[in-house]
């Protein structure tokens, strides 16, 4: 039950891309890096690239913990190659019949389970073999990083930004 309380957990989450990262882009104002053709259309950067990069940076892992800290970002890498493929159109998916694709739905599901736990154990084993100050850094990105792969964030609820209330309905005024 834990793991479809998970998985719809992870369904659901709203697509929030940098949350935690603090959605900024390497360069000048507005994103914009220079020695690029004035007019010309902007660079595209993987958002998850830009974060391993700047964490694996920010950690200075030692020799001994490279190895564990490839494992981890190859299962990233893996598993956001395939929530993009499975966001792009498939008109013979469309098709099938509706119990084939609630099945493939429930496939897909499992599969990505699978490859989170995978991504969650190399974590932990990562986390181990840092040192207690590369602990701190790492803390509130290891698991980040498997959020930004579904294009959302786990940060604790602490950690993030407060929300605005919902506006309330506001009752019409009765006529005079």
């Amino acid at each position: 039950m834990k793991k479809r309380s998970f998985v719809a957990l992870l369904a659901a989450v709203p697509a929030v891309a940098y949350a935690q990262m603090g959605g900024r882009r390497r360069g000048g104002e507005n994103g914009a890096k220079g020695g690029g053709r004035a007019g010309g259309p902007e660079p595209q950067i993987n958002a998850m690239e830009s974060a391993l990069h700047e964490f694996e940076e920010d950690l200075k892992l030692t020799g001994a913990q490279q190895n564990a800290w490839t494992a981890y970002a190859e299962g990233l890498r893996a598993l956001q190659k395939d929530v993009a493929r499975e966001r792009a159109p498939r008109g013979a998916e469309m098709q099938l019949e509706l119990p084939k694709r609630l099945d493939r739905v429930a496939d897909v599901a499992r599969d990505r389970l699978t490859a989170v736990e995978d991504i969650v154990d190399s974590a932990k084993a990562l986390f181990k073999l840092l040192s207690p100050e590369q602990q701190a850094v790492a803390d509130p990105r290891l698991a980040n990083l498997i959020g930004l792969s579904f294009g959302a964030t786990c940060a604790p609820a602490a950690a993030r930004p407060p929300q605005k209330p919902a506006p309330q309905a506001v009752p019409p005024a009765p006529p005079a």
